[in-house]
C-alpha cells in the first residue's frame, strides 16, 4: 500500500522566515508612523521600555539569528512603500526585534560633516547588520542606543 498524504484542506504553517518578515512588516508600519507622529524621542523611549528577550544567545547562534532578523526586515520593507528611503525606521525595526529575541544590539547614530548626512544603522556582535562597514566608518558616532 503506497503512502498517499491526505488532503485536510489546512494550509501548512508558514516557514519561520516568512513569520519573521510578518512581523517585521508590522512593526516596521507601527515605527515609521509612529516617527511621524511623536518623533524620534517618544518612539526610542517606547522601544526601550518593552521588556527585551530573555536568552543568552552564543556568538554564532546570535549572529546568524541577527543575519536572519535583518533579511526579514529588508524582506518586509519591500511591501510597504515610502517616498522617504531612510535609515531610522529600518533601523529601529532590526533594534527592537533583536531586543524582543534577546540579541545584544545597538542602534547607532551617526553625522558626516561634508557633506552633511545623518544616518543610523544597528550592530550586533561586533558587526553592522544593516549597511558596509566601509561606508559607516565615514560616520562619526554621536550616540548608541544599548538593547
Amino acid at each position: 500500500m503506497s503512502s498517499v498524504p491526505i488532503s485536510t484542506g489546512v494550509a501548512p504553517p508558514p516557514a519561520p522566515g516568512r513569520l519573521l518578515a510578518l512581523r517585521a512588516l508590522g512593526v516596521f508600519v507601527v515605527l515609521d508612523v509612529a516617527l511621524r507622529l511623536v518623533g524620534v524621542g517618544r518612539v526610542l523611549e517606547a522601544v526601550r521600555g518593552r521588556r527585551a528577550g530573555r536568552g543568552e544567545w552564543p556568538a554564532a547562534a546570535g549572529h546568524g539569528q541577527a543575519e536572519r532578523t535583518f533579511a526579514a526586515v529588508q524582506k518586509a520593507t519591500m511591501f510597504y512603500y515610502r517616498r522617504r528611503r531612510d535609515c531610522l525606521p529600518k533601523a529601529v525595526t532590526t533594534f527592537h526585534l533583536l531586543r524582543r529575541q534577546g540579541l545584544a544590539a545597538e542602534l547607532c547614530f551617526g553625522v558626516r560633516k561634508f557633506p552633511f548626512v545623518a544616518h543610523s544603522w544597528v550592530e550586533a556582535f561586533g558587526a553592522v547588520l544593516d549597511d558596509a562597514p566601509e561606508r559607516i566608518e565615514t560616520f562619526t558616532v554621536i550616540h548608541r542606543v544599548k538593547g
